[in-house]
């Protein structure tokens, strides 16, 4: 079944991160890692319980390797004010074979596989050391987005279907004439240019809707929508098309 396929898949997958491990490389793809023999002689632990094998994700879930930094990521994608949106990265170790739609009956498949480096939300999911490191179970569509090749830069970054990588317009200081504006904290800007776009909207037939945005577009969008993300010194805004109110 697809499901045995995953599994084994992430079998070997896990096989290999457990005999060189997975390191987060913000000039390039996966750098691997040499580790100690013993962690191979270890097997499958999950919150200290012992496994007769590999961890398997079930449904549309994914078991994420997280990095291990705190307020900025491995790629140093990410400085957040709100512990509540700080974004994370990880590696996808396992993914299910996605979800049936309740209506259709529609396997919505998946929209991750085994290998990807991804952008999530740091409040989303269910944390779980497996194998003595962290790992997060999240739904996969909660995922902000993947990048490419393992690069974490902007032109590699792929938003998750029907969401947005917006560029952040800077807050005007000043006015045309040259005279200074007050421009408190609580001032956050709400429009910029979108700079990517996810392949679309998934409909209860499986289908992808495109999306009413495209590349170059300048967006508004509402003030308390999306995620707030810095990619090489730029900050940008990861926002569902949706929460896009007006372009030109």
């Amino acid at each position: 079944t697809a499901q045995s396929r995953s599994c084994g898949m992430s079998s070997l997958i896990f096989a290999v991160s457990l005999v060189s491990g997975y390191q987060l490389s913000a000039s390039g793809p996966l750098v691997m890692q040499t580790r100690a023999s013993h962690q191979l002689m270890a097997g499958y632990r999950l919150n200290n319980y012992e496994l007769p094998g590999p961890l398997c994700a079930l449904n549309n879930q994914a078991l994420i390797k997280l990095s291990k930094a705190d307020d900025r990521t491995a790629g140093g994608l990410f400085v957040a004010s709100e512990e509540s949106s700080k974004p994370r990265e990880g590696v996808v170790v396992a993914a299910g074979p996605g979800r049936t739609h309740p209506e259709t009956g529609k396997l919505m498949a998946n929209c991750v596989q085994e290998g990807d480096y991804v952008l999530l939300a740091d409040f989303t999911g269910e944390k779980v050391e497996y194998c003595g490191e962290s790992h997060m179970f999240i739904n996969a569509d909660e995922i902000l987005g993947v990048f490419d090749g393992g690069v974490p830069k902007a032109e590699a970054f792929k938003p998750m279907r029907d969401r947005a990588l917006v560029e952040v317009a800077e807050i005007a200081t000043e006015t045309a004439s040259g005279i200074a504006l007050a421009v408190g904290d609580e001032e956050q800007p709400t429009l910029g240019q979108v700079v990517k776009i996810g392949d679309g909207r998934l409909t209860s037939m499986g289908d992808l809707q495109p999306l009413p945005i495209s590349i170059g577009d300048h967006v508004l969008y509402g003030k308390f929508s999306g995620t707030d993300t810095t990619l090489e010194g730029k900050k940008y805004k990861i926002v569902f098309a949706s929460d896009c109110l007006g372009k030109w």
